[in-house]
């Protein structure tokens, strides 16, 4: 049996992301109506009719047979609207139809279907706005979208839906927006292709929120290639959160997990517990867009903390090779008692990311490196004489991250800066003046990661028939490069950084470039390719 009590989360940083408030255990009993007995032009006029034959009195709206819903149905304070049988289909028959939850609201059992190719007029078939308590417990929805749309609601239980399709373009199955103490309980989301249009989706959006618990979802099958982004659990500007378990796979164009900032928020303080992202981009959708496709991508944000989590065979699709995790532009990001592993492209990608820990994991038989350590790169506009710089357009096209703090170091034409202030993600403040002629510069900003014990093995397969000496960076159990703002960039501890096949593609263990400099101890890097450590000499450094 399911408790609808806001279990406390505990972090592995010693936080609490238990809800403010506790939801009822269960709702008040009252008086019983059945909808279909009711009058009214069809089954949403008669429901309009059993909830106002309530009044304020607590009660439990029934419905026994299918029918249409042509209008807005509001369900009030301490009602319930629970559909009998597997046969009650709700059709919303019209862009005027959705149903709305007030406070203490429960709904259960009902099958809601429409073939509506836009939103409902209210955004979604079934919303909440400012509300406290509801329940939305074993409904099935096809067709139509966004599905669940709650907007400022608190201590709230969504569980056991079922989503077979969407039809309305730009839309989800599941978005929270700006609310509080949540449960999202065993979603299945699975099988359909995303209607065609310019807006990214989120398949299970959790935006600008917080005390969130995601437990148990299934994602599978779903095809995004038809929207130019997306994501399947994500968590946007949200904080103190937690996906513990699940299963996601078999996506397109879609990242299995996500955190993100919007602007100057940024995803924090979430943590990742034992979920499974697996068999993205196997193959190539059937639509134009391949931009997405990691296991798991922690993007912007700062102190997300992945457990045991599992990313295998993702990105191995020719038209979009992806890495398994990336870590980008974030900071005070630990992985422990992972697997990252038979990537397209690397098992974990970090960039422009201080502060990263790697703890007992496995990025193994990936088709580039294990473990790519480097910094973001990107380009500004500055002026001679000003602290200012602006972000401009080129290289990887990334702005600036909401989470590098004040004291990050910055390179800017080849040079080290440090940040005062970040006063949006497209400008930034140094703390000085910067004296070069006014125009455009190359800038990047370095990683720093620690990996203690795990292992990196046989990695570098999408090179397997080249010689050792090409395709440098691509083809080693970890790689660090950057290292031009002259600090530390990583420690490497207990790894073990062998290729064990047969047929050798690895070629060391541990290869530092540029200006990278690491401490390296304790580490069992033999039996590669073509060596067990490189550095780049007089530029990089390994002690």
């Amino acid at each position: 049996m399911i408790g609808i009590l806001f279990l406390e989360i505990v972090a592995a940083h010693g936080r609490s992301s238990s809800a403010p408030n506790a939801v009822r255990t269960q709702q008040t009993e009252g008086r019983i109506i059945f909808a279909d007995q009711e009058s009214g032009r069809d089954l949403g006029a008669k429901i309009i009719a059993a909830d106002a034959a309530l009044g304020s009195t607590p009660g439990e709206i029934r419905v026994l047979q299918a029918g249409e819903i042509s209008e807005p149905v509001v369900l009030s304070r301490q009602h319930q609207l629970i559909c009998f049988g597997d046969e009650v289909r709700l059709s919303l028959s019209t862009s005027a139809a959705y149903i709305r939850l007030q406070d203490d609201v429960r709904l259960h059992g009902c099958t809601l279907a429409s073939s509506q190719t836009l939103p409902p007029e209210s955004g979604a078939e079934i919303i909440s706005q400012g509300t406290n308590n509801v329940r939305i417990e074993n409904v099935t929805f096809v067709g139509g979208g966004y599905h669940v749309k709650f907007s400022r609601v608190s201590n709230f239980v969504i569980a056991n839906t079922r989503h077979v399709s969407i039809s309305a373009q730009g839309t989800s199955p599941i978005l929270v927006d700006s609310s509080t103490g949540g449960r999202i309980i065993s979603p299945r989301i699975k099988g359909f292709v995303m209607p065609t249009s310019n807006v990214g989706v989120r398949l299970l959006g959790v935006n600008k929120s917080s005390f969130m618990e995601i437990t148990d979802p299934i994602i599978q099958d779903v095809d995004a290639s038809t929207v130019p982004g997306c994501g399947g659990v994500s968590f946007t500007a949200s904080h103190d959160s937690s996906l513990r378990g699940g299963v996601i796979s078999g996506l397109k164009n879609c990242d299995g997990v996500l955190t993100e900032s919007t602007d100057s928020a940024a995803s924090s303080d979430i943590d990742i517990i034992g979920t499974v992202s697996i068999n993205h981009n196997a193959s190539a959708g059937l639509g134009k867009n391949a931009n997405n496709g990691e296991g798991f991508d922690i993007y912007n944000s700062e102190r997300v903390s992945l457990s045991h989590v599992v990313s295998r065979h993702n990105g191995n699709d020719s038209s979009n090779r992806q890495s398994g995790i990336e870590v980008s532009n974030s900071r005070d990001i630990s992985f422990s008692h992972c697997v990252s592993s038979d990537s397209g492209v690397d098992g974990i990608r970090v960039d422009g990311s201080p502060g990263v820990k790697i703890t007992e994991s496995e990025t193994n038989h990936n088709g580039e490196v294990g473990i790519l350590v480097m910094p973001a790169l990107g380009r500004v506009s500055a002026t001679q004489g000003a602290p200012l710089l602006d972000w401009a357009p080129g290289d990887a096209g990334m702005t600036f991250s909401a989470v590098w703090q004040k004291g990050t170091k910055i390179v800017v034409n080849g040079k080290v800066y440090t940040i005062s202030s970040l006063p949006s993600t497209t400008q930034l403040v140094l703390t000085a003046a910067f004296p070069d002629r006014s125009g455009k510069y190359s800038y990047n900003v370095d990683s720093y990661v620690e990996i203690t014990g795990g292992e990196s093995l046989g990695n570098g397969l999408a090179f397997a028939d080249l010689p050792p000496d090409q395709m440098v960076g691509h083809r080693e159990g970890v790689y660090f490069a950057g290292g031009f703002s002259g600090d530390l960039t990583g420690r490497v501890t207990r790894l073990h950084a062998s290729d064990t096949q047969d047929r050798k593609t690895q070629t060391y263990g541990i290869r530092v470039e540029n200006r990278a400099r690491i401490v390296a101890s304790s580490n069992s890097i033999s039996g590669n390719l073509a060596g067990q450590i490189q550095d780049s000499p007089g530029k990089s450094s390994i002690h």
